[in-house]
Formats: C-alpha cells, structure tokens, sequence
C-alpha cells in the first residue's frame, strides 16, 4: 500500500515530552516538522500550550491543502483529567472564533495524567502505576527519567509499547484513539 508519509508539528509542555512523543513519531515513520515546548521556568506549561492551541490550530487549518499534515498537542492532565483539558482546549477555539477540532480533522491531543511520567512508569513495566497521584516526584520511579542513561532507555522501551490497547490508564487508552488522526497507529 503506498500511502503518503504523515507530517507533524508538536505543541507540548517540556523536553521529556518532547523526546517521547518525537521518538513515537519516528517508530510510525511520522516526520516531525516543528516542536514547540513550553519555555522552561517561564510559569505553568499546561497555561502556555492552552494559550498558544488556538494559534497553532489556525495555522494547521491554513495549511489543509497539504496532504497528511498533522497537529500533536500533548499537554498533560494534571488534576483534571483528560476531559478537563479537552473542555479547557475547546474553550480556547471558542474563545478566538475558531471552529472546533472536527471528529476526523488532523489534530491530535494527548492528555498524559498526571503527566507524561505517568505513562513512561506504566510502559516500561512499574508497579502499581494509576492516575489517582502524581509520579513525577516520586521516589520509586525518579530513575527511570533523572538519569540521563536511565531516561534514554525509559523513553525507548516506552515507545516500543505505545500500542498495548489492553493498558489500564485512560489517559494512555484515550491517546491510543487519538494517534490515528496523524498516523501514529496502523490501522
């Protein structure tokens, strides 16, 4: 099947979701045209990839006339949740007279919760991992990504089981259904 290789820009809160979601994208052969993380010690990131979802929306729909490219919003759940934030991403659009995101339109959004550390101790095999606490400061998984080797190697294994639709978090399952809008799952 000859199939035209996806595209994608990434908005999202920081480096590790960055090297996550960069390297997800080259597994399913998705070219990554453009991060942008929210500035490092700036103020809370989750604010920043609201305030700068509407721009990037207007911009991806300026381009529909380009074939297979396709927006990544990851910004993570927090106490909120993955319907929280879709409700506080879609006030946005509303908010600048924008449309909202269609049900088949190329954008995609990823709403790790708590955050992206949750989901890189679930794929990599940790006990115990849920979405009821935060894990990012947590002591039983801080190695996974402080050390630079160790986080290497979370990232790559976490990546290799990005697919398994038997996973327990929502967070992850909802994801699973997303990435079919930028070609990030066969099928």
């Amino acid at each position: 099947m000859n199939r035209a290789r996806w595209r994608v820009r990434i908005l999202c809160e920081d480096r590790r979701t960055e090297q996550f979601v960069c390297r997800l994208c080259k597994r399913y052969d998705v070219r990554v045209e453009h991060v942008a993380p929210a500035p490092a010690g700036k103020g809370s990131a989750s604010a920043w990839v609201r305030l700068k979802y509407a721009t990037s929306v207007r911009k991806r729909r300026s381009k529909n006339f380009q074939a297979n490219l396709g927006l990544l919003v990851v910004i993570d759940g927090d106490n909120v949740g993955v319907e929280g934030r879709l409700r506080e991403l879609a006030q946005q659009l509303e908010d600048a007279a924008i449309d909202p995101r269609g049900p088949d339109e190329a954008i995609a959004v990823f709403v790790p919760t708590w955050s992206i550390e949750t989901w890189l101790a679930h794929l990599t095999g940790a006990d115990g991992v849920d979405e009821k606490a935060p894990l990012k400061l947590d002591e039983r998984y801080r190695v996974l990504w402080n050390e630079p080797k160790a986080a290497s190697e979370t990232i790559k294994t976490a990546v290799a089981g990005w697919d398994d639709s038997s996973t327990p978090l929502p967070s992850h399952r909802a994801a699973l259904a997303e990435a079919r809008r930028i070609g990030l799952m066969q099928g």
